[in-house]
């Protein structure tokens, strides 16, 4: 039987494991729900998760941070809280409000850090020291890491950090109107990234990686003319370099990206998360196959955020389809579209008792319909 890292690393190598590789993980509110017990111990034994090691600092969007706080400016008992972050750097000081409902879990931005003209203008044109490699922090990842998944080294994407530090209005308003600010940031940003890669690879680090943010530059957002500017040239120059160094990086993409696949494999994308179907996303998972699965391993497809309406047995089939669509020839991975497997939500008992039972059909749906050879 292979460990967890040796069936990754096989069906990333577009090989056959022992068996699909299965992603799979429930929320830390989730896991105390008494019917979560069961589902733990499964997890535990069985799920093949990528485990982010660290190692390489990014700091504010690449910018050095010389104070970082955050501050509870309005509380209201019962109704909600409020709170200002802030991150001072050479070039002044960024400020956020977040709005937190009281008993829910999630938050919204009220204001994000890069909201004015003068806001990104001052990122744009601030000068970009080399960023942080911290090998013993990585060395320290690795080993708690052992074979128990696939380690991982998180890589900032310049591009959509800055857009979820700011607004999809005010930076596809800056794709336009400010086309010249907005090349000099990436340009400069990306090459703070692709430096700090070089360091890192040459000592070692990696040789898998993983990047976020491809979700905010497709459609309805994002056609090709735009992507082809502002996201293919310096995509490709990053990870041409993880690439010469033998190294191999996952997208993390919901959303449409089913036109884009092949445009991704060749900006260098060597896999792709969580390949959502209709109606969250356009991904057609035999289409997608035939297209780059021999170039690029799909990982996904199992609609976790219906976990809440269907039955155990309706996923069942889900998992099963879905193995005998893209598991033949190694290159793929069994995940939900969700990253916590439905469970981010904050629900009542009995609505959670029916998302784990449905975590728990997903897995063994793996177990049972995952082991090679694939039978169709």
């Amino acid at each position: 039987m292979m460990t967890h890292r040796q069936r990754f690393e096989t069906a990333w190598s577009f090989r056959e494991p022992d068996r699909v590789p299965i992603e799979a993980m429930i929320s830390p509110h989730s896991q105390k729900h008494p019917a979560a017990a069961r589902l733990l111990e499964l997890i535990d034994t069985v799920a093949d998760n990528l485990i982010d090691v660290g190692g390489l600092n990014f700091g504010f969007i690449g910018l050095p941070v010389k104070r970082s706080e955050k501050t509870l400016i309005e509380d209201r008992p019962g109704e909600f809280q409020r709170y200002q972050l802030l991150r001072e750097t050479a070039v002044g000081t960024f400020t956020a409000i977040t709005y937190h409902p009281a008993g829910e879990i999630d938050y919204h931005w009220e204001k994000r850090f890069v909201t004015t003209l003068d806001d990104f203008k001052r990122v744009a044109e601030a000068p970009r020291p080399a960023l942080t490699l911290d090998v013993a922090k990585w060395q320290e990842g690795m080993a708690k890491a052992g074979d128990r998944g696939l380690p991982i080294v998180g890589v900032w994407h310049p591009l959509g950090n800055l857009i979820r530090n700011s607004t999809t209005e005010e930076v596809y308003t800056w794709f336009h109107m400010e086309r010249e600010t907005m090349h000099r940031y990436l340009a400069a940003a990306n090459s703070q990234v692709a430096e700090l890669l070089e360091r890192a690879l040459a000592a070692g680090v990696g040789p898998y990686f993983g990047v976020s943010g491809h979700e905010v530059m497709l459609p309805p957002w994002m056609g090709h003319a735009l992507f082809d500017e502002f996201v293919f040239p310096y995509d490709k120059r990053v990870n041409d370099v993880i690439h010469r160094h033998g190294g191999k990086l996952r997208a993390h993409c919901h959303g449409n990206c089913m036109d884009y696949l092949e445009q991704m494999v060749d900006m260098g994308l060597d896999a792709i998360e969580p390949l959502e179907h209709l109606p969250t996303g356009d991904v057609d998972l035999a289409e997608a196959k035939r297209r780059v699965g021999d170039r690029m391993m799909l990982c996904g497809n199992i609609a976790s955020e219906r976990f809440l309406f269907v039955t155990p047995e309706e996923v069942r089939s889900q998992v099963r389809d879905a193995i005998r669509t893209a598991a033949p020839g190694g290159g793929f991975a069994l995940r939900t579209s969700g990253g916590h497997c439905g469970t981010c939500m904050q629900l009542p008992d009995e609505i959670m008792a029916k998302v784990l039972a449905n975590v728990e059909a997903f897995i063994l749906a793996g177990l049972e319909f995952g082991q090679y050879p694939i039978r169709g």
